[in-house]
């Protein structure tokens, strides 16, 4: 049996997603699939509970940052929260890669 590495709940037309673990490479295409799907059902706002998440690896970010995207494109941004009551709203890979860079600085790309 597959252990699930996230949650995610509707509440009405906003979405939440929620994991208290290191989210890994693994687990990205189970996420990109929920995030899709929450985008097609035009889900707002979408939420990423992210305070409990120790690590994130590259996929993982990508993920997100597709999502981000999505969401910009059309008009509601994806919601971040993370730990020590830091939040973002973003609507762009780029902003997706700077909040995630600043609250998982391992996780920054080499330049």
């Amino acid at each position: 049996m597959t252990r699930v590495s996230f949650t995610v709940v509707r509440l009405g037309g906003a979405a939440l997603i929620w994991a208290d673990r290191p989210l890994g490479g693994s687990i990205a295409p189970k996420l990109n699939q929920a995030l899709a799907q929450l985008d097609a059902d035009a889900a707002s706002p979408i939420v990423i509970d992210l305070v409990r998440v120790p690590a994130l690896d590259q996929g993982v970010v990508a993920v997100l940052a597709a999502a981000a995207v999505r969401a910009g494109e059309s008009g509601r941004g994806l919601e971040l929260r993370l730990s020590r009551g830091r939040s973002a709203t973003v609507a762009s890979a780029a902003q997706l890669r700077m909040v995630i860079d600043q609250a998982y600085p391992s996780t920054a790309e080499p330049i």
